[in-house]
C-alpha cells in the first residue's frame, strides 16, 4: 500500500500568502482554477496532500515562466523578510546573536518548530563546519523542494546580519541535499534590527 505524504497547511497557508502578495490575488485564483482544484484559500490547521502542493508548485511555475527551485528560493527569502510573517524571523533569529551561531542551532530548529506546532514537521539538518568559515548542510528527510527553500532562508538571514556568506547547493542525492556555505565577513554591512522581547511577547 502507498503511503500518502501529507504537508502541514500552515506551511501551505504561507505559500499561499506569498503568491498572492508577491505576484497577486488573480495568480493564485488562476493556478487553483487551472488544476481544478475546489479550494478557494488554505486552511493553517489541516493537512495536505504532497501531491495537491507539487501540482500549484508546478502550475505557478508554468504560469510565471520561472523554474520551481528558483520559487522555493523566494518563498526562503518571503519567509525572512516580508513583516507579515515575522514570527517566523523571530523564530530563527533567536537561534544566534551573530549568523556562525545560527547556522550551528539549525540542528534544533525542527525541535524549536514543534514548540510553537506540535505537529509540523521539518527536515532533519546536520551542519558541520569543514574548515574555518565554511559549512556544510545536510538535509534529509525532507519534502521535493524544502532545501531550496532553506536556501532563500539562509541568504535572507545572512543579509539580516549583515554578514557576506556564499551559498550554493553543493549536492543532490536520495539520500539528502548538501547545502555550501562560505562566511566572507561575519559584519560585512549593517543587519536588520532584532529585538529580543516584544512588547506583550
Amino acid at each position: 500500500m502507498t503511503r500518502v505524504m501529507m504537508m502541514h497547511g500552515l506551511i501551505l497557508w504561507i505559500f499561499e500568502s506569498f503568491v498572492r502578495l508577491t505576484y497577486g490575488e488573480q495568480v493564485w485564483e488562476k493556478v487553483l482554477a487551472d488544476l481544478d482544484l475546489h479550494l478557494q484559500s488554505v486552511e493553517p490547521m489541516f493537512h495536505y496532500d504532497d501531491q495537491i502542493c507539487l501540482s500549484i508548485l508546478r502550475q505557478l511555475s508554468i504560469e510565471q515562466s520561472r523554474d520551481r527551485n528558483s520559487l522555493l528560493e523566494d518563498f526562503g527569502t518571503f519567509l525572512v523578510t516580508d513583516p507579515r510573517v515575522e514570527r517566523v524571523r523571530r523564530l530563527l533569529r533567536f537561534g544566534g546573536v551573530d549568523f556562525t551561531e545560527f547556522l550551528h542551532s539549525l540542528e534544533d530548529l525542527k525541535g524549536r518548530a514543534r514548540l510553537a506546532v506540535p505537529d509540523l514537521t521539518l527536515p532533519d539538518v546536520q551542519v558541520d563546519e569543514t574548515q574555518p568559515h565554511c559549512f556544510e548542510i545536510t538535509c534529509e528527510n525532507s519534502p521535493s523542494g524544502a532545501p531550496y527553500v532553506l536556501l532563500g532562508v539562509l541568504r535572507a538571514l545572512a543579509d539580516d546580519y549583515g554578514s557576506l556568506v556564499f551559498l550554493e547547493v553543493f549536492s543532490e542525492s536520495r539520500d539528502g541535499v548538501i547545502i555550501s556555505a562560505r562566511l566572507l565577513d561575519r559584519q560585512h554591512a549593517q543587519g536588520r534590527e532584532f529585538l529580543w522581547a516584544t512588547d506583550g511577547a
